[in-house]
């Protein structure tokens, strides 16, 4: 039998995607905060419904982001692909929790 052809390379994935929050580090005490500055209209972020303005993010895929850097590098990713951000809300004398799953690139 004739040998298998060699198998192309995979394709690049193109530039890393994100879900379209921008980020402001707000500094408490000795802790910074990161904060949903803005949410691209359209982006995965706005599409879920769930992220609002002032929400605060606590962590991406379980991982703690103490600096604008570290969310950015935690959140690209490839086109296509899952992760999970969770966020802390505070509304009136109470303060939630919550997670969301958001496809990077999508919208």
């Amino acid at each position: 039998s004739p040998p298998a052809a060699p198998q192309p390379p995979p394709a690049p994935a193109g530039p890393p995607a994100g879900v379209g929050i921008i980020f402001k580090e707000s500094k408490r005490n000795s802790s910074t905060a990161l904060v949903v500055k803005a949410l691209a209209a359209g982006g995965p972020a706005d599409s879920s419904g769930k992220i609002q303005v002032g929400d605060i993010l606590l962590k991406v895929d379980g991982h703690e982001v103490p600096s604008t850097e570290k969310a950015s590098e935690l959140i690209l990713g490839p086109r296509g692909s899952q992760m999970t951000m969770q966020f802390k809300r505070f509304g009136g004398d109470k303060v939630e929790k919550f997670s969301v799953v958001l496809t990077r690139g999508a919208g």
